[in-house]
């Protein structure tokens, strides 16, 4: 036998030492498994799980609707980044479990597989199918509180990072039930980002309220400097978010076919409930739109009850034409793809039981939910069309004229196709790559020759390839395929991608993402009004026709520098008005001696950069404290001498037109405030709101108070005492925020020098203020906007260059809103476009015409 190390022998690793027995196995305790691989439980730790947080605790109060216990859901997004969700169910139990013997909230937010969705009778339809979601997002959080008003009391408890730091207690008396939870996500978890998109959130919330009629949810961002909140309440549920989908197109018939059943199936010798709703709507575009949801969650991926609804479609328009002689015999079949065209459906379905895909429910998988709804689609349809044969002959007709534009179209598809195969295959214009695997390859889509030459001698040929395009592309948001493919800019395009187009077989000209030469494919435009518009047309195209390049994260945006800076010798390219605030403070902070005037100490420049960091942080924040009338500097006097722990609430008092406010350091101070009163623990500005609204928070209208007291809870105090500890560090005084008579500071610039210039400070936060007036001395600042205005190696180094530029991704998160903004931009119907003008001009902060 060999002696050799390849001998079937087993092989000792000299490393390990010791036996390998049961000593040696692990486990996670408690929500310490979902902090260590939170992709399993929210779907990653990017900016989609970091929303999917909340969809896992909005679907909660949402359950409660479904089970007839909730009317109102408001939600709303605080200065620190924090966000809360608030509802008038019946509130989270918080009687000790029989077996547990915890609290029943603290159990269905610290017990993973825990909670009323089981078969206990706690929710018939429900999105939480898996016990795991409000945990998952407690493990996640920095911090995360929840508040119950139950059995006439508010009962509170506090966590951090999954484990309990406030046991359940009672602070107060209430007015109705209901569940109030904030939570901070920790960036810890999410270094990707931590801040909530408010269109997102505002989207999902829309479509939540869409999906449950006569439910209201409100919204509010509060990080604005004045914030609006938005109000969502549709009577007619379903069939107004059809009316939406199609807002801007003209639809074919004025009413949409609304179908829907309740059906009884036998599932592992148990009775399970299907409540399924179709509502469509044809209109006059070329482009379908059917968004599936199961228990009011979004199926992106479809399942089954999206196969369904399509087989029963096509067979119902075929089954109609035929028995009505509405073809002929010259007339080519019409497919599924062709009955499509123009069409808007949401399908919506209630399952006691469903089952999907994975805990992040993109796609339903329950078979028996295909023939339901494949059934009642087709009954439906069947009777519709009879009943209406005037719209079944128009949206046959529209099915009939698709199928012969897909004919035209695979006819032009098919001399793209030929037209790549010949003449050396790619377009003269494009300056490819020597890279061959896609991969390692990237494509810039670049406006203009002028741009396209300088992006030419700038880029790394190895990997960078260059695609001028001259003048604007068609639209093809109002143009069919065939007329599309007759533009030569959008031949280059498809030719240079080397995908094809739309759907179909591969072989004459169908999309195919497997034979994408590129595996980044960058639009880069100019920064003015040509550029964005350019950039709308490419994007428009895409997502109509290569949709799939989307889906794999193959296309981005490029996004040049906003300014270019210029101080004496330093010249520097600035992506956002973000990075140039900081920069300014930067600027402020060179060459200043900050003095503190009770001991003439001079504080050290790293001193003075931590210090204007976190002041700069604090008045940022502070935007949590003034709206509710009172003073930033004033609050940040409250903070504790020895802890730096600032006041949880405020309490507004408003009489006639007198205000005062009264700060409440915790929820003790705040029962003690309340009873001293004779107020509920839930009296809130969202009760008050609720006073004016349709449908009245826990039922009750006004405060029995001659006085307006409501009490808001600051959510930035947290992060505000962080930094409050953070500048004590560097031995600044701040016993006292507010300005007084006396200087407290001063700041000298250029000591020593000439130009040297003091200033005297009456108050920690006029030292930012300074610093960043400081800072625009001298400064030249630019503001950039043309790729044309770079030479090429500029162009290469703030725009091209992987280690230093900035791509933005492009995500159809949320295809609703992508195809409604697309036909409203790009569609013919002129008013809507004008009224969205109209109402986002006040928002622009750059016109550059």
């Amino acid at each position: 036998m060999s002696d050799t190390p390849d001998s079937l022998e087993p092989q000792k690793n000299p490393a390990i030492s010791g036996t390998y027995d049961s000593s040696q196995l692990g486990k996670l305790e408690g929500l310490e498994a979902v902090r260590k691989k939170p992709g399993m439980y929210i779907g990653g730790t990017d900016e989609r799980a970091l929303h999917h947080c909340v969809s896992e605790v909005l679907d909660n109060s949402v359950d409660e609707h479904l089970a007839g216990h909730c009317t109102r859901i408001e939600v709303a997004i605080h200065v620190d980044g924090s966000i809360s969700i608030r509802d008038n169910g019946r509130g989270i139990p918080v009687d000790i479990h029989p077996i547990y013997k915890i609290p029943g909230v603290e159990m269905v937010l610290t017990t993973l597989h825990s909670g009323g969705k089981y078969g206990q009778g706690g929710y018939k339809f429900s999105g939480g199918t898996h016990g795991v979601g409000a945990k998952c997002v407690n493990a996640v959080s920095e911090w995360f509180e929840v508040e119950v008003s139950r059995n006439s009391q508010v009962h509170h408890m506090k966590f951090e990072r999954g484990k309990t730091t406030k046991k359940l207690e009672v602070i107060g008396k209430a007015r109705g039930t209901g569940t109030l939870i904030t939570f901070k996500p920790d960036a810890e978890i999410f270094r990707e980002t931590t801040v909530f998109q408010s269109g997102r959130i505002s989207q999902r919330l829309r479509e939540l309220a869409f999906l449950n009629s006569g439910l209201e949810i409100i919204f509010t961002d509060e990080r604005p400097a004045e914030p609006k909140p938005e109000r969502y309440y549709y009577k007619d549920g379903v069939e107004e978010f059809v009316k939406q989908l199609n807002t801007g197109k003209t639809p074919l018939h004025p009413k949409p076919i609304r179908i829907a059943k309740e059906s009884t199936v036998k599932l592992d010798d148990k009775d399970a409930e299907v409540h399924a709703e179709v509502v469509l709507q044809y209109n006059d575009t070329y482009n379908d739109q059917v968004l599936c949801y199961t228990n009011t969650i979004h199926n992106p991926d479809g399942g089954t009850h999206l196969s369904g609804f399509r087989s029963a479609l096509t067979r119902a328009i075929n089954q109609h034409a035929k028995a009505n002689n509405l073809l002929k015999d010259k007339d080519p079949q019409i497919t599924g793809d062709d009955v499509r065209e123009g069409l808007a459906a949401v399908i919506s379905i209630k399952h006691s039981d469903p089952k999907f895909e994975s805990q992040t429910k993109v796609k339903l998988l329950s078979p028996e939910v295909e023939s339901i709804v494949g059934s009642i689609s087709y009954e439906g349809l069947m009777f519709y069309f009879d009943a209406n044969p005037s719209v079944a002959k128009r949206i046959v007709d529209k099915g009939l004229n698709a199928a012969r534009a897909r004919e035209a179209a695979r006819k032009a598809r098919e001399t793209v196709r030929k037209g790549a195969l010949s003449g050396g295959g790619l377009p003269g214009k494009l300056a490819d790559c020597s890279e061959r695997d896609p991969a390692l390859t990237e494509l810039y889509i670049v406006e203009g020759d002028s741009a396209g030459g300088s992006a030419k001698q700038g880029r790394d040929r190895r990997f960078q390839a260059i695609l001028p395009l001259r003048g604007k592309l068609i639209n093809t948001e109002k143009a069919r395929l065939d007329k599309v493919l007759s533009n030569e800019e959008i031949r280059t395009l498809i030719t240079a991608c080397g995908t094809g187009i739309g759907e179909g077989d591969e072989s004459v000209g169908g999309f195919n993402v497997a034979k994408a030469r590129y595996h980044k494919i960058i639009i880069m435009t100019d920064a003015d009004v040509d550029g964005s518009h350019i950039r709308t047309l490419l994007l428009t195209f895409i997502y109509r026709q290569m949709k799939g390049l989307i889906e794999r994260g193959y296309i981005y945006i490029a996004q040049p520098p906003l300014y270019k800076i210029k101080r004496k010798k330093r010249e520097q390219y600035v992506d956002n008005d973000e990075q140039l605030n900081r920069i300014l403070l930067e600027l402020g902070s060179e060459d200043v001696v900050l003095t503190r005037h009770s001991d003439s100490h001079v504080f050290a420049p790293a001193q003075v950069d931590k210090i204007v960091e976190n002041l700069a942080a604090i008045e940022k924040l502070g935007a949590g404290v003034t709206r509710y009338g009172a003073g930033l500097a004033e609050y940040l006097d409250t903070h504790d001498a020895a802890t730096h722990a600032l006041p949880r609430y405020v309490a507004r008092i408003r009489e006639g037109n007198k205000e005062a406010h009264e700060f409440l350091r915790d929820e003790t101070a705040r029962a003690q405030f309340l009873q001293k009163h004779g107020l509920n623990a839930d009296l809130t500005e969202q009760a008050e709101n609720a006073a004016n609204s349709t449908a009245p928070f826990n039922g009750e209208k006004r405060p029995l108070s001659t006085k307006r007291i409501t009490i808001h809870e600051i959510f930035e105090s947290t992060e505000m005492a962080k930094l409050i500890k953070a500048i004590a560090a560097t031995g600044l005084d701040i016993a006292r925020f507010s300005a007084t008579e006396a200087a407290q500071f001063s700041i000298t610039e250029n000591p020593g020098q000439k130009s040297e210039a003091k200033t005297e400070l009456h108050g920690p936060l006029e030292i930012v203020a300074q610093i960043r007036a400081n800072g625009r001395k001298g400064l030249s600042i630019q503001r950039y906007k043309g790729l044309g205005e770079m030479n090429p190696k500029q162009l290469f180094e703030t725009t091209m260059d992987p280690e230093k530029r900035r791509l933005l991704k492009v995500n159809i998160e949320d295809a609703a809103k992508a195809d409604a903004l697309f036909t409203l931009l790009m569609g013919d119907e002129v008013p809507p476009r004008r009224q969205f003008i109209e109402d986002n001009a006040l928002n622009v902060q750059f016109l550059d015409v």
